[in-house]
């Protein structure tokens, strides 16, 4: 069931590859910074945040992101549960 991600009002997010915190990411860590507001189209959201770090949602979009280090865009992202609101398109 696709869905619509909504970053809260918290200024910035980075969705990432691991569950850690971005500040311990390496720099060639592929990540995306998603702004407050931005909204995105979801084909695929596991909520079972004990896989994903605890906090975390893997998040498989409509649209590939490109990482802002470069390198090929990317489908699936890791991203905190608690910097998005997530709305249920129902059909």
């Amino acid at each position: 069931m696709s869905s619509i991600l909504r970053i809260k009002n918290i200024g910035t997010t980075i969705f990432k590859q691991t569950p850690i915190q971005s500040s311990d990411l390496k720099k060639s860590d592929p990540t995306y910074v998603a702004k407050a507001g931005e909204l995105f189209l979801a084909s695929a959201v596991d909520r079972d945040v004990k896989k994903y770090g605890g906090d975390h949602w893997k998040v498989t979009f409509e649209n590939k992101l490109q990482p802002r280090e470069g390198g090929v865009p990317i489908q699936t992202w890791l991203v905190f549960e608690g910097d998005v609101e997530e709305y249920r398109l129902v059909k």
